[in-house]
């Protein structure tokens, strides 16, 4: 498979460098006839990486991020040939417990500890966040040193166990309804009513590459937004876009966003 060909299309240069790893595992595959993996990988990556791998007729793949809506997975490929079995699966599953009575861990808390080790992200998979516990998905070839070395969260001691698969717990996701008016579909426009701050600021964060819209990095300000679609924008949140609801007297659109809290 010739990477530069297969990749022709892709822009942004940090996915371009991780499909070229990609285009590097599919050979091996093909010439060791072994089973390789990627590193975990977010849906628009998944999106870009199976596309690349189907220009290979002999490879198969599966995605596995530990349970079925999972957002970031790993792709195992292997022969057409080749039988996948779940110990193939080079995931492990870790459950992390302290005393947060009077804190409260999120999310990045959990993230920016483990990151604070030396880990890579590319290394974690999806974490699970409870009210007082999480659970996460994790390259196995990291989970000893996680459960030796993962011990402290904001000053809260931590002790990290193993788990099996069927006991993740994906966490009730909570939704902030909000629904308003804007003067067109533009993304500057939705993220401005999605925060409350100006076309100008939204632009700011988009310019700054701060937005990515499922899960893409967008940089451009007109980009029409359609129902359904994840925005994020970094140190801001998350949102899904999730209906135009109308038109306003005004000749405005009617929309209604989900805030992930």
């Amino acid at each position: 498979m010739d990477k530069l060909k297969v990749t022709s299309h892709i822009k942004d240069d940090d996915l371009k460098i991780k499909m070229y790893k990609l285009v590097d595992i599919c050979n091996s595959v093909s010439n060791s006839y072994s089973l390789r993996n990627t590193d975990f990988l977010n849906p628009y990556e998944i999106r870009n990486a199976i596309s690349i791998i189907n220009y290979d007729k002999d490879l198969e793949y599966t995605i596995e991020g530990g349970y079925e809506e999972a957002e970031r997975a790993v792709i195992f490929i292997y022969p057409d040939y080749y039988f996948l079995e779940e110990g193939d699966l080079k995931l492990a599953y870790l459950e992390v417990r302290g005393s947060f009575k009077f804190t409260t861990v999120s999310h990045r808390d959990y993230l920016g500890s483990l990151m604070s080790l030396g880990i890579k992200r590319e290394k974690i998979g999806d974490i699970l966040v409870h009210d007082d516990y999480c659970q996460m998905v994790v390259d196995s070839d990291i989970a000893d040193f996680i459960k030796y070395n993962y011990n402290r969260i904001k000053n809260n001691k931590v002790s990290v166990t193993e788990i099996d698969k069927s006991d993740l717990r994906p966490p009730i996701k909570s939704y902030e309804e909000k629904v308003f008016s804007i003067s067109s579909l533009r993304l500057d426009s939705v993220i401005a009513g999605a925060f409350n701050i100006s076309r100008q600021e939204a632009s700011k964060f988009i310019n700054a590459d701060l937005v990515q819209v499922n899960y893409e990095p967008i940089n451009n300000v007109s980009r029409n937004i359609e129902e359904g679609s994840i925005i994020s924008v970094r140190k801001k949140g998350k949102f899904i876009f999730d209906k135009v609801l109308g038109m306003s007297k005004k000749d405005k659109f009617r929309v209604k966003i989900n805030k992930f809290v």
